[in-house]
């Protein structure tokens, strides 16, 4: 699967809607009962979409350029993908930022990149965590998206 495939497969995922939503004449006309198993149809539904979403974003095929971002504990650094070293192995680099209000967490997130790479291993469930670190408590790369946020409280 390609890197546009895999980011197809999420669209598709997130396009889907819940086919057991209410409308506001079905509501009325419902009885007590009625709602409450279209309620439960509507929690099953959710939970599913919810395991396909994430399986869908684990399953996203990196390439070099793609946005990062790096979750620390209370702390966000925004990345991009600089290196396929194998399938289960990428290099990523900090983007350089640009602080705009430290207090409010306000970033500008340059196209530069700074620093060494830090590398990443996709783990058995389909994470990609820190090398060297535990799926536990390790630091965890999201792609798609970039994010940048210190936390000032530490």
């Amino acid at each position: 699967m390609t890197t546009e495939e895999s980011f197809a497969v999420l669209k598709a995922v997130k396009a889907e809607k819940n086919p057991y939503d209410f409308t506001p004449e079905e509501w009325r006309t419902f009885s007590d009962e009625q709602k409450d198993a279209r309620y439960e149809l509507q929690h099953q539904w959710e939970k599913e979409h919810d395991a396909r979403f994430k399986k869908a974003v684990r399953g996203i095929v990196p390439k070099v350029g793609l946005p990062g971002t790096i979750l620390y504990w209370s702390d966000y650094r925004a990345v991009t993908v600089t290196r396929i070293i194998s399938d289960k192995k990428i290099a990523v680099r900090h983007n350089e930022t640009k602080c705009k209000d430290y207090y409010a967490g306000d970033y500008e997130i340059l196209p530069e990149l700074e620093g060494g790479e830090d590398i990443f291993t996709k783990r058995k469930n389909g994470q990609w965590i820190m090398e060297g670190q535990s799926i536990k408590d390790g630091c965890l790369l999201v792609l798609t998206y970039q994010r940048h946020y210190i936390d000032p409280h530490y």
